[in-house]
């Protein structure tokens, strides 16, 4: 994946489907940080787009998805 395109997703399913989809592919190559987001969606009083924001920025760091 050369390029990340940030995008503002309004509706929370959205932002739901967005971070099971990374989570889902950084488990591959990055199975310590698909953890740690895992425990930060499990935590109530943080917001889901907040955890999306944090997973795109694991990804734009260079811990690019297979």
């Amino acid at each position: 994946m050369n390029n990340v395109k940030r995008v503002q997703i309004e509706k929370d399913e959205s932002v739901e489907s967005a971070l099971l989809l990374i989570i889902s592919k950084l488990s591959i190559t990055q199975p310590e940080e698909s953890l740690k987001l895992l425990a930060m969606c499990a935590k109530d009083d943080l917001p889901k787009k907040n955890v999306l924001n944090y997973a795109i920025d694991v990804v734009e760091r260079g811990r690019y998805l297979s």
